[in-house]
């Protein structure tokens, strides 16, 4: 269990299927939280904006959070093009009222 000052920033990101990154930035604002993917796909290199409740569990132990969603689906995430700074509120918005399209698929 995360405590009031621990951070999941730099944790590996594993999707259902696979490897799908680190943590570079992460929100903990309740009703607003998301994490910030630092993606590598061949020698490319993004950033996306994944909502919290994607998360399905995290181990402080191995540095690793598992998400509920696939690479592609992270890959489709929206970019961030900052990923050290906060998202803008419309952005925010836009990222955790995706939740139901994601979480309720199959």
């Amino acid at each position: 269990m995360l405590g009031h000052d621990d951070s999941i920033k730099d944790f590996q990101v594993e999707a259902t299927d696979g490897d799908a990154g680190k943590v570079s930035w992460a929100s903990y604002a309740p009703g607003e939280s998301y994490l910030v993917i630092n993606l590598r796909r061949h020698l490319h290199e993004t950033h996306n904006v994944v909502p919290a409740a994607a998360v399905e569990r995290i181990s402080i132990s191995e540095r690793k959070v598992w998400l509920r969603l696939t690479r592609s689906e992270v890959e489709q995430a929206p970019e961030h093009h900052n990923p050290e700074a906060p998202l803008e509120s419309p952005t925010v918005d836009a990222v955790t009222g995706t939740v139901a399209t994601w979480l309720l698929r199959g």
